[in-house]
Parts: structure tokens; sequence; C-alpha cells
């Protein structure tokens, strides 16, 4: 399993189970907020079936699971500067959702396997088995 889906399957089953608790760690001010409880269990039930359609689907996931983190982020950023009661959250959020991003990029290249971070070795050719100095193609 991916860091990055266990970190989805962490995060997710916390906010789902225990809103409040996720809220008050962050320092939220909000965390009573029932509205905002409640967004927060939205955000863990989609980090949840994310983290499934990780475990069911593989690394075929990842490019989307990027623009999904990223997108999040972005859209917590801005609700940092339009709702001021609520950026303690909302940046909280964005940095996990980050995060994630980091982790699934981490593990190989977005839109490739962890080979492919590996460059490739050149083919030699009997030609090039001695030294530069000493062949005459160099």
């Amino acid at each position: 399993m991916r860091a990055a889906t266990s970190a989805r399957l962490v995060v997710g089953s916390a906010c789902l189970v225990v809103p409040r608790r996720v809220l008050g760690a962050v320092g939220g001010p909000d965390r009573d907020d029932a509205r905002v409880r409640g967004i927060t269990r939205v955000l863990g039930v989609r980090l949840v079936l994310q983290a499934g359609l990780d475990l069911a689907a593989g690394r075929r996931t990842r490019d989307l699971d990027v623009v999904i983190e990223l997108a999040h982020a972005a859209s917590m950023l801005l609700a940092a500067v339009l709702w001021p009661p609520h950026r303690r959250a909302a940046l909280a959020s964005a940095a996990v959702a980050t995060g994630i991003a980091l982790l699934d990029v981490s593990q190989g290249r977005v839109g490739g396997d962890v080979g492919d971070l590996v460059p490739a070795r050149r083919p030699t050719s009997p030609r090039h088995t001695t030294s530069a100095a000493a062949c005459s193609n160099c």
C-alpha cells in the first residue's frame, strides 16, 4: 500500500469518526460548529473512498490523486481568505492535502512508475568498449 493511500485512510477515518477532535487538533475555533463538522465528515468520506479506489486500481490513480489533492488545497486556500473564522481549519486541510500529493509524487514520477526515476542505461556497442581516448569514434 502506498504511503499516500495510508495517509488518506488515516486522515479520512479520523475526519469521518471524530471530526471535533480533528478540528480541535488544528486549533480550529469552529470545532463546535455542526456545519463545519459535517463538512469535515464529507472530506473524510472523500478521502476514504479515494483510498479505496487507490487500493482497487493501483498506480493508475496516481495522476488523478495528485490533481484532486492539489485542487482541494487550492480551494482551502481560497476558503481561508474568504472565511477568516475558518482560516485555521482551511489552512490545515490545505497543508494535509499538499502533503498527501507530495507523498504520491515522491513514490514515483506522476505519469510513470518508480522505475522511470532511474535513468536508462545507454546500450554499449562493441566499438565503445575501449576508453574514450582510444576510441576513434568518440
